[in-house]
């Protein structure tokens, strides 16, 4: 199914910085900016009605964050992330041309993405993780669903895709580690897929005097898949129950392995695409 998307960028020399991007069948409507131009967003048009929000961060090498938020006010409850939330660079807001986001639905939207992420490559930085789903109607279920669907598809034309279920096809060719560990990796839009069903591990002890924090880095992002639900342990084995996306193949050769490796050579046949 084709659609179209129209982007706005109130200042030509901000173009990477500063937009505004709409499907026009849709009343919603989508802001992308920088922390460093966020001031500019007040003057834009609708930025101050109900908003569900993204705050990205990238520029970690072996991991992606992302905030999810909502706002009955729109920028004006992002710009306090400012200060108290240093890590993003960049903000998604959404919000609807009439205003027809309520508190009730910014609520679900949230919930819903909160839920999306978890199941993500995405490492959430949200403290509360939405347990609980919002009470919404029969009725209303299927309007807010359609938000969601719409959103989503505003976010891949970002190059933010959540759903990595149709990452691969028949044609998809694995790598498999260069020894006997249980994982496979494909490649997909360059970047590197940690099959579902990977086993990972902790990093080895003998990585606990590295500089680089080589040891506690790894535990922590385990401890994030374990509570997001990307991963579970099992009779002592950590398996992954999504697949996990790179940047480049060090980062998920380190998981499976324990210990720091060279990703092109740890998994056989990978070198040949560089």
């Amino acid at each position: 199914m084709k659609k179209t998307v129209t982007y706005l960028y109130p200042d030509e020399y901000k173009a990477s910085n500063l937009k505004m991007f709409q499907d026009t069948t849709s009343q919603i409507r989508g802001y992308y900016f920088t922390k460093d131009n966020i001031n500019e967003v007040f003057s834009f048009m609708y930025s101050k009605n109900y908003a569900v929000y993204f705050l990205f961060d990238d520029s970690v090498e072996d991991e992606s964050l992302v905030y999810i938020g909502q706002s009955v006010n729109g920028i004006e409850r992002i710009s306090e992330h400012v200060k108290a939330k240093s890590f993003w660079s960049y903000c998604i807001m959404f919000v609807t041309d009439n205003n027809s986001f309520d508190k009730l639905t910014i609520d679900y939207l949230e919930y819903e993405f909160i839920n999306k992420f978890k199941k993500s490559s995405y490492s959430l930085r949200n403290k509360d993780l939405r347990e609980r789903r919002p009470n919404i109607s029969v009725f209303d279920e299927a309007r807010l669903n359609s938000f969601i669907h719409q959103i989503e598809f505003l976010l891949r034309a970002e190059g933010i895709n959540i759903d990595t279920r149709k990452e691969k096809t028949n044609e998809t060719k694995y790598y498999y580690p260069s020894k006997t560990y249980n994982a496979k990796l494909f490649v997909k839009d360059g970047r590197f897929v940690l099959e579902k069903g990977s086993n990972i591990k902790r990093p080895n002890e003998t990585s606990k005097e590295w500089k680089d924090n080589f040891y506690g880095r790894y535990n922590n992002t385990i401890d994030r898949y374990l509570a997001e639900g990307k991963a579970i342990e099992d009779d002592g084995q950590i398996v992954t129950c999504v697949n996990l996306e790179f940047k480049k193949p060090s980062q998920p050769a380190e998981l499976v392995s324990g210990t720091s490796q060279n990703g092109w050579t740890f998994f056989r046949g990978l070198n040949e695409l560089r």
